[in-house]
């Protein structure tokens, strides 16, 4: 386990570069983050206009973060480096959770839906509808990539869903209610190794905590 600002309203978590960087909500209070991985101190940070509320992002590269919004149609560039907004996209959905395989951004909006957007317009290319057994799962809310699969937390659950990005299909599931700590809000942020080591956190933990999905 790693502590946690029990202040942060988590929203997207990510590792890059022996970093941990982490973005919270609430209008405000959002702020984009670059924290100690052993400490979980707050080593730098970006804070946004109150009238921006912050939900996910992911890394297109070292230098640049692709940030959502929730209710503001916008889905900001910066650099985590400067925590600098560098350029920004308009969407016309909410933004939840977003996530990159290389190829793609990958966006959530609280629905059943997943949207593929071009990293360089972030036009929408395509969209699956997330299913398990049959049922379409909604709340999709952070998302990460991880060997091949879309990994999503699940709003108003305890669980992230491992997804197959070509046809939706929910192939498996970690259900983490016998470890959330009890003074803890809902979970959300999905840090991924390539070894299959998922750093998870929630909104306002106390901790961060350290699961091996394999």
């Amino acid at each position: 386990m790693i502590p946690h600002d029990p202040g942060a309203f988590t929203q997207g978590l990510e590792i890059r570069n022996g970093f941990l960087w982490e973005s919270t909500g609430i209008y405000g209070h959002s702020t984009f983050r670059r924290t100690d991985i052993e400490t979980g101190e707050v080593l730098d940070i970006l804070r946004f206009p109150d009238t921006v509320f912050a939900e996910g992002f992911t890394f297109l590269d070292d230098s640049t973060v692709c940030l959502l919004t929730w209710r503001e149609q916008t889905a900001f560039l910066l650099n985590p480096w400067t925590m600098e907004i560098e350029d920004e996209f308009y969407m016309n959905t909410e933004g939840w959770g977003i996530c990159y395989t290389g190829e793609f951004l990958v966006q959530s909006d609280g629905s059943a839906i997943l949207r593929f957007r071009n990293p360089t317009d972030f036009s929408v290319s395509d969209s699956i509808s997330v299913t398990l057994n049959d049922q379409p799962q909604f709340y999709l809310n952070e998302l990460e990539y991880l060997n091949g699969q879309i990994l999503a937390n699940q709003w108003r659950t305890s669980r992230i869903l491992f997804i197959n990005p070509e046809n939706g299909n929910v192939e498996r599931f970690i259900n983490l209610n016998n470890v959330i700590p009890a003074t803890g809000g809902v979970l959300n942020g999905i840090a991924a190794t390539d070894d299959g080591v998922l750093y998870c956190t929630g909104k306002n933990w106390l901790i961060t905590l350290v699961i091996n999905t394999l």
